[in-house]
């Protein structure tokens, strides 16, 4: 794919990086020139400095053949700015922003913005770990009713089967790693102490499933 990423900070150089690595065309801004220099030489990809919503600078990055535009800049007025420019002057058929302020999301919804609730996934993994210790935050959906997470299945649940533990409309497993082996499971499928399972949840069936699980080390 060919990816523009507006924002050269912790985030936008390691998505770069990463998403470069894997073989995809990425191009990076941000206006600081320091930032853009730290990717280093390795980096393949191209770098341009500037405003991440300037239409020239855009343009240079190669927005025009862009199949995605991801806005991570420690803005989030830069942000919204770099998706509407990306949207409706280039025709971007994807566009992301990262939101950081909770106050916004309104905001960017109304807007039809897809967006990444920064704050929030920092706080829900911070409450996890403090709280939860037997579920591992994946990420949260944007009305933060339902997230996904990890659990470990605890010695005490030998011979609990995935229907056992799922609930309609509270519970969904969707994959579960059992040593080397990653597996998509169906309803009938056993499950096994120290599983790690991969399921979508709703807050309020936590404390149902809590006795099934292991806690985290």
């Amino acid at each position: 794919m060919r990816i523009v990423i507006a924002g050269c900070g912790r985030v936008g150089s390691d998505l770069a990086d990463r998403l470069a690595t894997v073989g995809h065309d990425v191009s990076i801004i941000d206006s600081d020139q320091r930032a853009l220099d730290r990717l280093g030489s390795a980096f393949n990809g191209t770098t341009h400095r500037g405003a991440a919503y300037d239409v020239d600078v855009l343009r240079a990055a190669g927005i025009e053949h862009a199949n995605v535009l991801v806005a991570v800049t420690s803005s989030d007025n830069a942000n919204l700015m770099a998706v509407e420019v990306a949207t409706a002057v280039f025709s971007v058929p994807r566009a992301l922003a990262r939101l950081d302020d909770p106050a916004r999301v309104q905001a960017y919804r109304a807007l039809d913005i897809n967006y990444v609730p920064a704050s929030r996934i920092v706080a829900n993994v911070v409450f996890e770990a403090v709280i939860d210790e037997e579920f591992r935050f994946h990420m949260t959906f944007s009305d933060g009713d339902v997230e996904v997470v990890e659990m470990v299945i605890g010695p005490q649940s030998r011979d609990l089967t995935v229907a056992e533990l799922e609930s309609d409309g509270e519970l969904r497993v969707a994959a579960l790693r059992r040593g080397r082996h990653t597996i998509i499971p169906t309803s009938e499928s056993g499950l096994e102490p120290g599983d790690l399972v991969v399921g979508a949840i709703r807050a309020g069936v936590r404390e149902r499933i809590k006795q099934h699980l292991r806690r985290r080390d």
